[in-house]
């Protein structure tokens, strides 16, 4: 696990490591958003098209009970045209039979007027009932869609701005790459793959800080000489001692000596 270096050069590899993984983990949490976004943009989306097909279904029940109406409308003018066509025969009659026939007739459509007419009321309530809930609904939807497209906005200039700081952060890391041994890079992005992205850690307080187990003595102290790449012993990413780590543990032993 460990690559045997002179110091200046193990010191000077693992601080570019470190600031490649500081870049990496930058470059990661912004491709996390970035890769997000678009599926977070559906759902705001796919949640206006469910309550634009609400408002549509609103309108499809009114205009149901609407075209309800007008056939009540359309049976209630047949039966009191026919009364009038009936009254009109009833004085050309001869006969007595002929005359109640067509009276029982009347009797009836008037009945039948009657009953359409009360179908027709309840279809009326039924039609502000229907405009009601449809004035709501086209309410609700236009509250929502205001909202839900300020977030899609937002989303999408967020995306803009994630989209140059990845090419910023993309350009610092390729001025990164040509100072760091073929070697070691290889071995991090090796590490890369298995260990979450993270393959170069702090270690602080004698404890890694990427599996957070204590480093055993012997390892620790050759971690903080930084002559050469050591790795964790348990989660095998490349430790690293930085200079303000360093310069607090002189000041430590300066203290206790």
């Amino acid at each position: 696990k460990r690559r045997k270096e002179d110091s200046l050069s193990a010191a000077e590899q693992l601080k570019k490591l470190h600031e490649l993984q500081l870049v990496d983990l930058k470059i990661m949490e912004l491709e996390k958003f970035f890769n997000l976004a678009p599926g977070k943009i559906g759902e705001l989306e796919a949640d206006i098209q469910s309550h634009r097909s609400m408002v549509g279904e609103r309108e499809a029940v009114l205009a149901e009970l609407k075209t309800k109406r007008r056939e009540k409308e359309r049976v209630l003018e047949e039966y009191e045209s026919r009364i009038e066509k009936n009254k009109q025969r009833m004085m050309a009659v001869k006969t007595n039979e002929e005359y109640h026939a067509i009276q029982k007739e009347n009797d009836s459509m008037r009945r039948m007027i009657e009953a359409s007419e009360d179908e027709a009321l309840r279809v009326m309530d039924d039609i502000d009932e229907a405009e009601l809930a449809l004035r709501k609904a086209k309410d609700r939807f236009a509250e929502i869609e205001s909202t839900m497209r300020k977030d899609v906005e937002r989303i999408q200039k967020e995306l803009e701005g994630i989209k140059g700081r990845l090419d910023v952060l993309n350009k610092e890391r390729d001025e990164l790459l040509p100072g760091i041994d073929k070697d070691f890079l290889h071995r991090y992005t090796a590490l890369r793959k298995t260990t979450g992205g993270i393959a170069v850690v702090r270690v602080m307080k004698r404890t890694c800080q990427g599996c957070l187990v204590n480093v055993p003595p012997q390892t620790y102290n050759m971690v903080i000489r930084n002559e050469e790449i050591i790795t964790c012993p348990n989660c095998y990413r490349i430790l690293y001692y930085s200079e303000e780590d360093q310069q607090n543990n002189n000041k430590r032993e300066q203290a206790s000596g």
